[in-house]
């Protein structure tokens, strides 16, 4: 394509841009988060956090396997040696141990040390980030301490303790039950310690989450736990609609054996079952939001972050009980540890951590994951989490440390960013809990095209559909969103009759919130053509539907688009145990350009950003509001093998209708950005990269 074909494409394409607002969803997807949790506002500044150790001695000798020099190593990794050279880098917060799980007796000498590291960094100017043990309890020293604590632990169904899971060589580690009032009273003391004594800054709980059954908690303070919830949840005349009943006195966690193994359920629609899967991950909410009111009510500038790890084709709500779209209104940042770097194979499948990345902006966290080792990987990370996050421990590598100055000395570019979309997504909590082979993937398979398509998009989940306006984003995607509530359903029809465009694939909408079906199905009207539910009773492997002829409806202001089936190209990710979809599986449907070519239908123009490349190019739209101006990101996901990409040609929506005066390029290769030509058709700014090598941003002004 000659560049007039080029200039001719995008005006054509987004002539029916709408210049206003369309950053506005991200500031709407975060009103229920910011309200409910005003503490550690200074992380918003962006934050370069780097360690240390997080494990104390006596747990390295506990463990076993050390080297003989390890008192010398731990005493190091907290030493002021270590942490005037992070400072010296451009670290801001230091991380080091607090709480490993010993008790607090067992392990004071060592909170002591944590003590001191934290006074030599605040002498350095730096914050200090103390790590705490959510999910351990080391028995041994414990229970010497807390006699009482042998009642904290979780149990199986046969009243066995149950282990955290790092291997048998651990089983010294017990699980805590968070229904246990004592158990969260003693880790509020952990807690009161750090703000107080240590005078944190940061407080990360590490090892958030529950084991996956039949490993789950059937102590008795779970059952009445269990019990309490379900009674709070509904109305005598609604536990009957939900049981069949309406004493709940005697319903029990799920039981399981060796003919109905849990790693080998596929659709779960047993009320008890919903309803302790909800159970578990309200517990952990509701235990994490105790933690963040007591730390809140100490010093409300001690920012919280957890690790229950993000996105990565798990069902987590059924597998370890965290709902991330509850946990993440009561903290300010989250790890994801599962390694997902970028990069793009011959197959045309590509990894990358977006989706995690996508999560944290809609709950405006920010995400700590490995990227120190890679280029790609800080730039991604640049790219859709705008700032830093976790850069390594010491010593720094050559690429972080290069890209720490670059980011410091353009901070003021990442600063108070928002996301610039006019695509949303559903991740339907109930849809994807509750079909374990269909929604989950459907959904990875949407955004894999939208990624791998460079069209940016929001991510978003049950609590946001209610509000959803064409204003804030032109286009919905239920990507076989099985399973919507009346309400929902209500939602979005006003959100089609409003102008907005809606994208449905497969299933979506043929049951209730409690995956009962439908009579009707319950987007009849907006797809009159969907087949109904009927069709599935026997609820036929996704593998076995048939794609079928996509179709297009017009329906009060807005636009519907139905895709039947979407192609999974090669064979389906295997169904046990737990149906995770690894990033093995992380490639876009066969059909993907349908999918496409629909949400450019139903959109009717409204595309901020149009980016031309390669298939390994990656791109992020964000922008300042209050400056009037926004950036493109773009990230070479395959440098390893391909270490530039030359004459990449952009089409960028201005911001708020202001006229562009400026296009600026900025790269950690170059000592200060360099202006680009640009021309301005309706609205957009049209110019070209000469040259990208890994990452690099351009500022539209």
């Amino acid at each position: 394509m000659n560049r007039r074909e080029f200039v001719g494409t995008v005006v054509g394409a987004a002539a029916a841009v709408k210049l206003g607002g369309m950053g506005g969803f991200y500031g709407l997807a975060q009103e229920s988060a910011a309200a409910t949790r005003p503490q550690g506002a200074w992380i918003d500044n962006g934050i370069i956090d780097a360690g240390g150790t997080h494990e104390p001695y006596s747990f390295v000798v506990r463990r076993g396997g050390q080297s003989l020099n390890a008192r010398r190593i731990y005493e190091r990794a907290q030493s002021e040696e270590v942490i005037r050279l992070l400072d010296s880098q451009g670290v801001e917060v230091f991380h080091t141990h607090l709480y490993k799980g010993e008790g607090m007796a067992a392990e004071m000498p060592e909170m002591q040390d944590t003590i001191r590291t934290a006074a030599i960094a605040h002498r350095y100017g730096m914050k200090i980030d103390t790590y705490i043990q959510w999910n351990t309890m080391m028995y041994e020293t414990f229970f010497a301490e807390e006699p009482r604590a042998q009642h904290w632990i979780q149990r199986d169904v046969l009243g066995k303790p149950i282990l955290l899971g790092y291997g048998y060589q651990q089983s010294f580690r017990y699980r805590p039950c968070f229904s246990n009032r004592e158990y969260l009273d003693y880790l509020k003391k952990v807690v009161r310690f750090a703000v107080e004594e240590v005078k944190t800054d940061f407080i990360h709980f590490d090892n958030f989450g529950l084991n996956p059954e039949p490993d789950s908690c059937h102590c008795d303070a779970c059952k009445t736990g269990f019990r309490n919830h379900i009674r709070k949840k509904y109305s005598a005349a609604k536990l009957k609609e939900r049981f069949g009943f309406a004493n709940v006195d005697y319903v029990n966690p799920p039981l399981w054996n060796r003919e109905n193994p849990p790693e080998k359920l596929d659709i779960i629609f047993d009320p008890g079952f919903q309803e302790w899967i909800d159970y578990r991950c309200q517990m952990m909410t509701d235990a994490l939001e105790q933690m963040t009111t007591e730390i809140r009510s100490l010093n409300p500038n001690v920012v919280v972050e957890i690790n229950p790890g993000g996105i990565s084709g798990e069902n987590s709500s059924w597998f370890n009980g965290v709902d991330r779209s509850r946990l993440l209104r009561h903290t300010e940042a989250f790890w994801d540890e599962a390694r997902n770097l970028p990069e793009y194979f011959s197959d045309n499948r590509m990894v990358s951590g977006i989706r995690t990345y996508k999560l944290a902006r809609t709950y405006k966290n920010v995400i700590f994951t490995y990227t120190d080792t890679s280029e790609a990987a800080i730039g991604e990370c640049l790219a859709f989490n705008q700032t830093i996050g976790f850069a390594g421990e010491s010593p720094l590598t050559k690429e972080m440390l290069k890209f720490i100055s670059f980011y410091r000395k353009n901070r003021d570019c990442y600063v108070g960013t928002q996301d610039v979309a006019s695509v949303a997504v559903l991740r339907s909590y109930p849809s994807i809990t509750y079909h374990n082979s269909a929604a989950g993937l459907s959904a990875i398979l949407v955004e894999q095209t939208l990624i791998q398509a460079r069209i940016p998009f929001h991510l978003i989940f049950d609590e946001h559909l209610a509000t959803l306006s064409p204003s804030a984003c032109k286009v919905l995607v239920l990507p076989d969103s099985e399973c919507l509530s009346d309400d929902q359903i209500a939602a979005i029809r006003r959100f089609v009759e409003a102008g907005g465009g809606l994208v449905v694939t497969e299933q979506a909408g043929l049951y209730d919130e409690w995956r009962r079906l439908r009579v009707i199905p319950g987007l009849h009207g907006l797809v009159d053509h969907q087949v109904h539910a009927a069709a599935y009773e026997e609820e036929v492997e996704k593998s076995a539907v048939v794609a079928g002829t996509p179709l297009h409806k017009e329906f009060g202001r807005g636009r519907v688009f139905y895709i039947p089936g979407l192609e999974f190209d090669g064979p389906l990710p295997p169904n046990e145990p737990y149906f995770s979809i690894s990033n093995s599986f992380w490639k876009r449907p066969r059909n993907w350009k349908q999918l496409v070519d629909g949400i450019t239908w139903v959109s009717q123009g409204d595309r901020p950003l149009i980016v031309e490349g390669p298939d390994y190019l990656v791109v992020n739209l964000v922008e300042q509001p209050h400056r009037n101006r926004r950036f493109v990101h773009l990230v070479n996901f395959n440098f390893k093998n391909i270490p530039s990409i030359e004459n990449v040609r952009i089409s960028c929506a201005g911001s708020d209708a202001k006229t562009v005066t400026a296009v600026r390029i900025y790269s950690a290769e170059s000592e200060a950005p360099t202006n680009l030509p640009f021309q301005v058709r309706n609205g957009m700014a049209l110019f070209t990269i000469p040259r990208l090598n890994t990452y690099c941003m351009v500022e539209v002004s």
